[in-house]
């Protein structure tokens, strides 16, 4: 399906969506970059990688799992899960055991280190929200949230018809 070109006061819907598409980007580079990471991270004073991060906060919400499960959960590569895995683990940050189902598949889980860590962290990134945000009204702050919200399942649902796309041809 082509973008719409029709033009309201001399702007087209695909100007509006390139705009758009712009300003997600650019919101996505700075909020999950190098810099934010290390302000947040130093804030929560915990000196973790980003992988590492992105780890204990799956594991917070997950609870214990399986290695292999944790790619899909972040969205990182197995051989860096294993890697982060591992220095999570000498750090006391993570719990690894033998899954009782299947011997061979390890689960991984927070140790109490790990979940004060991603508590930090979290609480790092609240006060971090609360200070860019400060000026918003509750509404303006409500509505921006159901927005993206909407925005988040669109581009979610348009990935999804992209990859069943590119499965068929």
């Amino acid at each position: 399906m082509r973008a719409d070109r029709a033009t309201v006061r001399g702007v087209s819907r695909v100007d509006d969506l390139r705009k758009l598409d712009q300003a997600l980007s650019r919101i996505n580079r700075i909020s999950t970059g190098r810099v934010s990471a290390r302000n947040r991270s130093e804030r929560a004073g915990i000196l973790l990688s980003r992988p590492a991060i992105s780890i204990l906060g799956a594991l917070q919400s997950s609870g214990p799992v399986r290695l292999s499960s944790l790619a899909r959960l972040t969205g990182l590569e197995a051989p860096l899960i294993s890697r982060e895995i591992k220095e999570l683990g000498d750090d006391g940050y993570v719990v690894r055991s033998s899954d009782p189902t299947d011997g061979r598949a390890g689960i991984v889980e927070l140790s109490p280190k790990g979940s004060d860590a991603w508590n930090r962290y979290r609480h790092a990134a609240d006060d971090i929200n609360a200070e860019t945000f400060s000026d918003w009204s509750s509404d303006d702050l409500r509505t921006l949230r159901v927005l993206l919200e909407r925005v988040a399942r669109d581009v979610a649902k348009g990935s999804s018809i992209f990859q069943r796309q590119s499965k068929a041809s």
